[in-house]
């Protein structure tokens, strides 16, 4: 049976729902998703300077037309807290 990294299997789950653009900041707990979207190539992704800026940046990308879905993406540690923000 072949095997697939979860964080291949995240990517293409996005993928499936229709995910073409995600905002985040990479960081060491969260690089091996950036390689796996990176390989699949079906996600582009805009760099943010701040964890709290992914998640607005997200937020507005989801009002600015119908039918967008806006992702973003932290790290582990306070990326979790500082996306509260935007939620």
């Amino acid at each position: 049976m072949p095997k697939m990294r979860a964080v291949d299997a995240a990517v293409l789950v996005l993928e499936k729902e229709g995910i073409d653009t995600a905002f985040g900041m990479p960081g060491a707990a969260i690089n091996p998703f950036y390689s796996a979207m990176k390989k699949s190539g079906g996600i582009s992704h805009v760099l943010a300077r701040h964890v709290e800026g992914t998640s607005h940046m997200a937020e507005g990308y989801t009002r600015a037309e119908p039918g967008n879905i806006g992702v973003c993406i932290g790290t582990s540690a306070p990326a979790g807290t500082g996306m509260i923000t935007g939620l």
